[in-house]
C-alpha cells in the first residue's frame, strides 16, 4: 500500500441509522460517526414536512441533542432513533 492509499479512520466510516416514527414509518440514513444529529433530524423533519420543534428524537429512551454525534452516544451500525 502506498502512502497515498491510506485507510479511512474509524471516524470517517459511515453507519446506517434507522429512524422510526410514531406512525410506524421508517427512514434510513447513512451518517458519519462524527456528524451532529441535527443534520439527520432536519432531514427527517423535511421528509415528514414537520417543524423540528414538533418532534422528539430518542436513542435508548433518552432525548438526543442537536450537537450529539453517533460516536458520543455509543451508537453502532443499524441502531435506531425513535421519533415522537
Amino acid at each position: 500500500m502506498s502512502d497515498q492509499e491510506a485507510k479511512p479512520s474509524a471516524e470517517d466510516l459511515r453507519d446506517k441509522k434507522e429512524v422510526t416514527g410514531h406512525h410506524s414509518s421508517e427512514s434510513h440514513f447513512k451518517v458519519k460517526m462524527t456528524t451532529h444529529l441535527k443534520k439527520l433530524q432536519e432531514s427527517c423533519c423535511q421528509r415528514q414536512c414537520v417543524a423540528m420543534n414538533s418532534l422528539w428524537f430518542l436513542f435508548e429512551g433518552q432525548r438526543t441533542a442537536d450537537n450529539h454525534t453517533p460516536k458520543e452516544l455509543g451508537m453502532e451500525e443499524e441502531d435506531e432513533i425513535d421519533v415522537y
